[in-house]
């Protein structure tokens, strides 16, 4: 799951470590190649070989309604996704029945049942617990109706039972870039990372590739410790707890902006000093790298998944450009001092939308 709003005041300044003329290296060349329309440089893993869009369909007109499920309606993030769906399904002719999942994997359910029982032809969805889903899904299947998800699986491109397509968010490019411009800033950092305390499997797996490409680059990984609740206040608790076990943690790699943040403010209390790389790209984050309290985060692209599961499912319903690839992915933007004034808000890019 991406990050939940940020709670709570202003988050205030800490000393981090200066920018290397290699950071700005790194976000020039992502600025040449496309941003997060490319695969990074260097990025050799499971997701280098991905389709970055579908083919983009031909209106045709006729009715199309489309459902769409939203895991957490408040979140920032998925509060773009959401926009950008209807967006685009609107600029297909598409109506977009939106629903609130509130993290339930039994309203996942429950919500899905209802988009089925209103007739819509198509549903996108992104799986709280796809245990929990799987006879809903079935139910699915026999109504004709496909299933578009987002981040159905990790690190496998084999198709999903009962998914038609998925779009990935680029977990494992995301902590690709997190270590990359990590050991830019610091060599030879002694890393601590903050994952998530919720059984999130799309952040359990991006834990395990942040240690992953971390050890690649050469980084030393000293400790881990769980955000207990989502946001600044839960990362400020696992930052604590990482300053005080591993004297030598000198950088912290969060699994979100509000994490990131919250080490900040624990490594400013504790008087000590550590470069922060975060993760998500939302107005926090992006905050954060402008004041130079985050040496850089990693912005993810909720406008592209909007986009692309909506195109999909319009392809789906009018039967354009089939079979779709069994994966999409929406590669990740590394944001850094060096270009964060260039970069296109998420509010600019929904509004680009025609």
């Amino acid at each position: 799951m991406t990050t939940r709003l940020r709670r709570g005041g202003l988050i205030a300044a800490v000393a981090l470590s200066v920018l290397t003329a290699g950071v700005a290296g790194v976000a020039s060349s992502l600025a040449a190649s496309g941003g997060s329309d490319a695969i990074p440089a260097g990025y050799t893993g499971v997701e280098s070989k991905l389709p970055t869009a579908f083919k983009t369909p031909v209106k045709k007109g006729g009715s199309c309604t489309i459902g769409f499920q939203n895991p957490i309606a408040a979140n920032e993030f998925l509060g773009f996704l959401q926009r950008a769906v209807v967006a685009e399904g609107k600029r297909y002719g598409c109506r977009v029945i939106t629903l609130d999942d509130a993290l339930s994997p039994d309203k996942q359910v429950t919500n899905m049942q209802q988009l089925l029982a209103q007739k819509v032809g198509v549903i996108i969805f992104y799986p709280l617990d796809p245990k929990a889903t799987t006879p809903v899904l079935r139910q699915a299947q026999r109504q004709g109706v496909p299933v578009i998800a987002i981040d159905a699986s990790f690190g496998s491109t084999k198709k999903v039972p009962l998914i038609t397509t998925q779009v990935w968010q680029s977990r494992d490019t995301q902590a690709y870039l997190q270590a990359k411009v990590l050991k830019q800033v610091k060599p030879n950092a002694k890393v601590g990372i903050i994952g998530i305390g919720i059984p999130v499997p799309a952040i359990k797996y991006l834990v395990q590739r942040e240690t992953f490409w971390a050890k690649k680059a050469g980084l030393t990984i000293v400790g881990s410790q769980d955000n207990p609740s989502d946001d600044v206040t839960g990362g400020e608790k696992a930052a604590n707890a990482l300053l005080q076990r591993h004297s030598d943690i000198d950088a912290v790699i969060g699994y979100n902006d509000p994490s990131a943040l919250g080490a900040i403010i624990a490594a400013r209390s504790a008087g000590r000093r550590v470069t922060v790389i975060g993760l998500n790209g939302s107005s926090d984050g992006i905050s954060g790298v402008k004041a130079g309290r985050l040496a850089a985060t990693v912005q993810v692209d909720p406008i592209g998944i909007g986009v692309q599961t909506a195109r999909a499912a319009y392809s789906l319903i009018t039967k354009q450009n089939l079979p779709l690839p069994h994966i999409v992915l929406r590669p990740g933007r590394l944001v850094t001092k060096a270009n964060v004034g260039s970069i296109p808000s998420w509010a600019a890019q929904l509004k680009a939308i025609k």
